[in-house]
């Protein structure tokens, strides 16, 4: 890295602990200022790569904001200052934390908002942000979710507009399970059976996935929806 991260002042917080829930791994979460700049920031050439590929200026943007904001989130969390956080790929794409060395981790941006998660090596654990739009759920119901799981979502009570929320928190916590494998999607989100409680409320609780079993965190921040997961051991 080799600068100083000089960029402006962002408000951190624990999204799963903010929103009364404990017992987690390491998890923080902030947004990019819109139109911040952080043009003195030293990226990796993996990172500028990406960011070259990008044809979006805004997406670009918010792009790099998200490669500030995890630094500054992992030093938060794990000490040491955000210049020093490096960062790699496993070979399924995983993100991989290199220094400070000892951690697992995880993590996701979905526009301006990026999310990271740590704990102990060698922990397998997932998170996943999602900001709620209005959208048509059940074409990407099917996609994602077996038939029983699917009639379950479809029977429960209320309109459809009102199940919004209660699919984005379906569709989050099963990417946190899927990135804990190290696989991502391809693991195949059919695999990850969602408890039923959750189309009514976040919370907190446990499900079974590719043949072990998970804590898992849901979270409503404002217009956001964030999971976290670990496996247990």
């Amino acid at each position: 890295m080799g600068q100083h991260l000089n960029s402006p002042i962002i408000h951190v917080i624990d999204p799963v602990a903010h929103a009364g829930l404990s017992g987690h791994p390491l998890c923080r979460m902030a947004a990019w200022p819109l139109g911040a700049s952080c043009t003195d920031v030293a990226f990796t050439p993996a990172e500028a790569e990406r960011l070259g590929r990008m044809k979006s200026p805004r997406r670009k943007a918010e792009m790099e904001g998200s490669f500030v904001l995890r630094r500054r989130l992992i030093a938060a969390m794990a000490g040491g200052a955000p210049e020093e956080a490096r960062m790699s790929s496993a070979e399924g794409g995983a993100p991989v934390l290199l220094q400070p060395a000892g951690w697992a981790m995880s993590l996701a941006n979905k526009d301006a908002c990026t999310v990271v998660a740590l704990a102990a090596a060698p922990a397998k654990i997932g998170v996943d942000i999602e900001i709620v739009r209005e959208m048509d759920w059940r074409p990407a119901l099917s996609t994602i979710s077996r038939d029983a799981e699917r009639a379950q979502f479809e029977d429960a009570p209320g309109a459809p507009a009102s199940k919004l929320r209660a699919f984005y928190r379906m569709w989050t916590l099963k990417e946190a399970v899927l990135k804990s494998t190290g696989r991502g999607f391809r693991a195949g989100p059919k695999a990850v059976d969602t408890p039923r409680a959750l189309l009514f409320s976040p919370g907190a609780g446990m499900l079974r996935a590719f043949g072990g079993t998970f804590d898992f965190w849901t979270a409503d921040i404002n217009d956001a929806v964030v999971s976290l997961v670990q496996r247990r051991a």
